[in-house]
């Protein structure tokens, strides 16, 4: 049996989670995998191999070189390479991959006598570690906060892979006060932890971003190391555990990692970055509650908690419309706030800004005016300013006038309603939404050929006070919309592409695929492995070939069949089964 063939009957073994596990830890992408073929030939490919050499420890990196020598091996570190999908065992004997041991070989993985040790800076006092430790992961719990707010009042759609655009990497970047590679770790984070997700190629919020939104600190906080130890995994998350306060993370990761410095951006780089991220490290020193928050232990709030900046309960409103926060809000507050009042500054201080449009943001999602004037009066524990009442009662009147609702007349996909025919007129007039190709089938009415959601969004971003309307006449929720799509069109991705390479593993044996076969023999192709081929006999019977292939074209397989010794071409519709042999 081949190799890549040994490799895919392993991943037909394993169940869901195993699968789940596997492919977190390879750092594989489910996206461009159709079936179990296509995952083990990238899973046995030199560059995965290369990435996943760096996550091993001394210990594995031993067992696989007894492995390569055809020593026997302990039951349990065999194991922990199982798991990994990089050994296997035929007839009783523990092999690995050969495309691993060439890529060990190749970074000298078994002859290294000596590691190079570099020389330590000082390392920060105790004190200085738990207190930027704090201040680091406040300041990422605030930049994931804003984020969400930023996906609910903009229209972020997919850049390249599953990336974002430039103009929202540079707002979020200056509403954080920060560059904006920053801001782009941001939203790859938020991805991460499951709190935006993408649907039809846009960026959307999903239940676990409301849910975050409703958290206290250390709710986040936990949420944030769970998610570390889901990077470490079960293994490395027990050796952890034991790391003491104030030491290296970077030194014992190469301790016991010998190759971690030969795979740039490999699971050992996202370890010590995340680290850093979740308030876990500062300057790769362990925090006092690292061993805590590793290993699940609910003691790490007691640790983290004089650490966190303290929460301040008034704001500082101005007649300027402008709102200060001398400190942290409560959460309770600060979501609150953010539904009407759009972000200027992010920090221990923060700034935000009431407008018309934040305003009528506010209302979208349930408040009411009176309800934004007590929540500001309690905060601000005084008579609101002049300006700010005219603001609320200005937004009240206006509330409703510019409706975008669905259309599936003709071409026209979205309507935009208002009783003011000079507003229409003016946005019918506007070059900034010369875009849309706007129609005026009547005097209250212009219908887009846009849907509802991107006119809505594009009124908003040119100033318009436009709200959204179902067909029952409900104002539609920036939060429940996104929320919805989320929970409607991306339940569980990992769930729905393992249930699809099973449903194509089922259908790769039965006859007349076609598509299934020319893949499989495009991959045996590439790497140059064998097929075992039944073939439906004009009688009747059936005969089992092996085959090299070298070609697929018009229906027709062409190969070496070693056996007999000569070129054989077959019709597709004559194979009632194909597998790598």
């Amino acid at each position: 049996m081949s190799e890549l063939r040994q490799l895919v009957e392993a991943l037909r073994g394993l169940s869901d989670d195993g699968l789940r596990s596997l492919v977190a830890a390879r750092l594989i992408p489910l996206g461009n995998i159709d079936d179990f073929y296509s995952l083990a030939e990238i899973l046995n490919s030199p560059k995965s191999y290369a990435s996943v050499i760096g996550s091993l420890s001394s210990r594995q990196l031993a067992t696989l070189s007894a492995i390569s020598n055809g020593e026997s091996v302990k039951d349990a570190e065999f194991a922990s390479l199982l798991r990994l999908q990089l050994v296997y065992r035929e007839q009783g004997k523990a092999k690995a991959y050969g495309a691993l041991i060439d890529q060990l070989n190749a970074n000298k993985a078994f002859t290294r006598s000596f590691r190079i040790v570099t020389e330590q800076p000082i390392a920060p006092t105790q004190i200085d570690i738990d207190k930027n430790c704090g201040l680091v992961a406040f300041e990422t719990m605030q930049a994931l906060t804003e984020l969400i707010f930023d996906l609910e009042k903009h229209l972020i759609r997919e850049v390249g892979k599953s990336g974002v655009g430039l103009p929202d990497v540079k707002r979020l970047a200056a509403a954080l006060g920060k560059p904006n590679d920053f801001a782009k770790a941001t939203f790859a984070l938020a991805g991460r932890l499951g709190l935006m997700t993408l649907n039809q190629g846009r960026h959307l919020l999903t239940a676990e971003a409301i849910e975050w939104l409703e958290q206290e600190q250390l709710a986040r906080m936990k949420t944030m190391f769970s998610n570390f130890t889901d990077l470490l995994g079960p293994e490395l998350s027990l050796e952890l555990s034991s790391l003491k306060s104030g030491r290296s993370l970077r030194s014992w990761l190469e301790e016991h990692f010998p190759l971690a410095e030969n795979t740039a951006g490999s699971r050992i780089g996202l370890i010590l970055q995340s680290a850093e991220s979740f308030g876990l490290t500062f300057e790769e020193h362990a925090a006092s509650w690292f061993s805590a928050a590793v290993s699940g232990s609910k003691s790490f709030e007691k640790l983290i908690a004089p650490n966190l900046p303290a929460v301040q309960e008034r704001i500082i409103l101005q007649a300027d419309l402008s709102i200060i926060s001398p400190g942290p809000l409560p959460t309770k507050t600060e979501a609150l706030l953010r539904r009407f009042a759009n972000t200027e500054n992010i920090g221990l201080a923060s700034t935000y800004r009431l407008s018309a449009l934040s305003v009528c943001h506010g209302l979208e999602t349930g408040l009411s005016t009176e309800e934004i004037s007590q929540i500001l009066t309690n905060a601000f524990g005084s008579k609101l300013p002049q300006p700010v009442e005219y603001l609320l009662a200005e937004v009240k009147n206006r509330f409703g006038r510019l409706v975008v609702s669905d259309s599936k007349i003709g071409e026209s996909r979205s309507f935009i309603e208002s009783s003011d025919n000079v507003l229409l007129t003016e946005i019918g007039n506007d070059p900034r939404l010369r875009p849309f190709s706007l129609i005026r089938p009547s005097n209250e009415k212009l219908s887009c050929r846009f849907e509802p959601s991107v006119v809505y969004f594009g009124l908003r971003e040119c100033g318009y006070l436009a709200i959204r309307k179902d067909e029952n006449g409900k104002v539609i929720s920036p939060i429940e919309s996104s929320e919805t799509a989320t929970n409607q069109n991306a339940l569980n991705k990992w769930d729905e592409r393992i249930a699809k390479l099973r449903e194509a593993d089922l259908s790769s044996a039965k006859a007349g695929n076609d598509e299934v076969m020319t893949r499989q023999v495009q991959m045996a192709i590439r790497n140059k492995a064998k097929l075992s081929i039944t073939v439906n006999r004009p009688d009747g019977t059936q005969l089992i070939i092996e085959l090299e292939p070298s070609g697929i074209a018009n229906g027709r397989l062409r190969g070496l069949d070693r056996k007999a010794q000569v070129e054989r071409t077959l019709p597709l519709t004559t194979i009632s089964a194909i597998s790598l042999a």
